[in-house]
């Protein structure tokens, strides 16, 4: 009898075992399956991201071929915020910059009897111009003065300060709540790179004094994203 007691606990033993496996081994199987189904998604991820590339990178191509370097830029930013280091998209992105910045010129000259020129185009808010300037011009003014040096107030006042005296400058005139907005003028000189912080119109001239007598032309070339009055 006690034989018999003990085969059956050692069959009830068995059974707690074999039923222990079985339900430890459940989660443990459908582990191992989440995990074949995450790598499996992760494949078909990778092939898509890699396949949207591709497709992007022949889109930007194909834009740029057609002279629209705006939209193959932005396409090639794309991939950029996708994957960083496909190779070469950093260097078509530079490439298309320049073709940005050297497209849409427009020449005009600036007397500098006026001191400003008429309105040099329109820009816009956070787009590059680019303006180059060239020439020499005759820097006459009649300014009495003192012993003390030139004076800071009546016709000097009027200069820009941070600017050189007769230097070349821009500002942009934009809107705020519907009144005339000047920026604060901006160094040119025979070159300079400029992003406007607001859509507006961009204003060229030289940092002279009031009643100045100053004589020439200067020679000033635009380009980048800005809008001429004849475009």
């Amino acid at each position: 009898m006690l034989n018999f007691r003990a085969d059956w606990n050692v069959q009830f033993l068995f059974v707690g075992i074999a039923l222990t496996v079985m339900l430890l081994s459940e989660p443990l199987m459908a582990q191992s399956s989440k995990k074949t189904n995450v790598k499996q998604i992760n494949v078909q991820a990778d092939k898509l991201k890699d396949s949207f590339i591709r497709e992007s990178a022949e889109i930007a191509r194909k834009y740029s071929e057609a002279g629209d370097y705006e939209k193959s830029r932005e396409m090639l930013e794309v991939i950029q915020s996708i994957q960083k280091d496909v190779p070469g998209v950093k260097a078509m992105i530079t490439q298309l910059n320049e073709k940005l910045m050297s497209s849409n010129s427009s020449d005009f000259d600036i007397d500098v009897a006026r001191n400003w020129s008429t309105p040099a185009g329109l820009v816009a808010k956070g787009k590059m111009v680019r303006i180059q300037a060239m020439g020499t011009y005759d820097f006459v003014a009649d300014i009495k003065t003192t012993v003390e040096g030139l004076p800071h107030s009546t016709a000097m006042k009027e200069l820009a300060d941070g600017i050189p005296t007769g230097a070349l400058m821009g500002i942009v005139i934009s809107q705020e709540k519907g009144k005339p907005k000047m920026s604060k003028p901006f160094l040119i000189g025979e070159k300079a790179e400029f992003t406007p912080r607001a859509d507006g119109v961009l204003m060229i001239g030289l940092n002279l004094p009031a009643g100045h007598k100053s004589t020439g032309k200067l020679k000033v070339r635009i380009s980048g994203y800005i809008r001429r009055g004849s475009n």
